[in-house]
């Protein structure tokens, strides 16, 4: 077994029936395909699940366990603003955008931590629910 590495793949199926998302998602121009996010986007197709997903997925907990960041560095800064600013509107959050090693991210501020914590918990698996703010 000395120099041997085991690795597992899998490979799954596409289907034209999801392009709808991709399209949300990513533009391609001249041959190339960007990350985007059009204006609308939270405000038209985001609900509690989404929400609990992506802080599932990009979500993160700082130290002191009332502040989230969702790791959004993928999104320009104006994308970002887009982002918080119709999340915010949404669910009435006061998220905010700040600088993260270079790129952006959003960050719920602790006034959001209840709100956030009651709006997203009944969709988190367990194994995740370390990514919730504690309520106060």
């Amino acid at each position: 077994m000395d120099g041997e590495v085991k690795s597992y793949w899998f490979k799954t199926f596409s289907h034209k029936s999801f392009s709808v998302i991709w399209d949300l998602f990513y533009n391609t121009s001249n041959g190339v395909t960007k990350k985007t996010i059009n204006s609308g986007t939270i405000l038209n197709h985001l609900n509690e699940v989404g929400l609990a997903y992506w802080v599932m997925g990009d979500g993160s907990l700082h130290r002191e366990g009332r502040v989230l960041t969702l790791h959004t560095q993928g999104f320009s800064h104006d994308e970002n603003k887009m982002m918080s600013e119709e999340l915010n509107l949404k669910f009435g959050f006061k998220s905010k955008v700040v600088k993260h090693k270079n790129k952006f991210v959003v960050q719920f501020t602790t006034s959001d931590a209840n709100k956030l914590h009651d709006l997203i918990k009944p969709y988190l698996i367990p194994t995740m629910q370390y990514k919730l703010p504690r309520k106060l």
